[in-house]
């Protein structure tokens, strides 16, 4: 199989005399969220080609290692790659974003019931540190039209995280939207509920120039104060907005995972 990519790929360069652009390397983890490592392999299939890369966000140059086997990460990276080789053009750069997640909740609640069709294994498909494919019925992703989606949960003991976030995705052609806005509200022993954090789609967000996306995270800011109770509310794109096929109709929201950062 190498053989005949290689035989494909150099018989149409050696003919028009062209330099093709190399496709860019597969980036594979055994989780995008963990609590204490995450594993990753880089892939490309080519003789004589190299991979660069970085795990802290930068952009992979002259000086970035060379991939040379699996490599492990004990805190949230950015991991970008991309493929050379002396005979065809640099591949476009690739990137995965993986997150160290600070605590897991002890028990939660969903309180907005998913679509039958997109169900997953409820609640705890948004608490068991598995990312969502593209297959939206791999069982980790949730999908709901609801006018908002609520979700409870309980920690063992009372915790201040930083940062909630939210991974979810958007894809128009499915007419599949981010949320509008999430609410977070916290409460520690018998006291009321205060609000912890909120995030706010931007209004002007042009999304007929975006393309879709299965990895998109949406980051909370949390007050740093110890709570054991936390009530999540995300509140829906709506209908579909002017300009698209359906616009009027309800979009979708799909979830695959709340994960909670120091």
């Amino acid at each position: 199989m190498k053989i005949l990519t290689v035989i494909l790929i150099l018989i149409p360069a050696l003919l028009w005399g062209q330099r093709y652009q190399l496709n860019s390397p597969r980036i594979l983890v055994d989780s995008v969220f963990f609590r204490q490592k995450a594993k990753v392999q880089l892939e490309f299939d080519l003789d004589s080609a190299i991979i660069s890369y970085t795990a802290d966000g930068k952009i992979p140059g002259k000086n970035a290692p060379v991939y040379k086997a699996p490599f492990t990460v004990d805190s949230s990276a950015a991991i970008r790659a991309k493929s050379d080789h002396p005979h065809f053009l640099a591949s476009s750069m690739t990137e995965k974003l993986l997150f160290k997640v600070s605590a897991v909740p002890d028990s939660f609640r969903l309180l907005t019931m998913p679509d039958t069709a997109y169900k997953g294994n409820g609640a705890a498909s948004l608490f068991d540190l598995q990312k969502g494919g593209r297959d939206l019925h791999d069982g980790r992703w949730l999908g709901f039209r609801a006018d908002s989606v609520v979700v409870t949960l309980q920690f063992g003991q009372a915790t201040a995280n930083r940062v909630l976030l939210l991974s979810t995705l958007f894809d128009p052609g499915a007419w599949i939207f981010p949320p509008r806005s999430v609410e977070v509200y916290g409460q520690s022993g018998d006291r009321p509920w205060m609000p912890m954090g909120r995030w706010m789609a931007r209004p002007d967000t042009p999304w007929k120039d975006r393309p879709a996306k299965y990895d998109d995270y949406l980051r909370v800011v949390l007050r740093p104060v110890k709570v054991d109770r936390l009530r999540i509310r995300v509140i829906p794109y709506g209908p579909l907005p002017d300009g698209h096929p359906r616009a009027g109709t309800q979009a979708w929201l799909f979830i695959d995972e709340i994960a909670f950062q120091y």
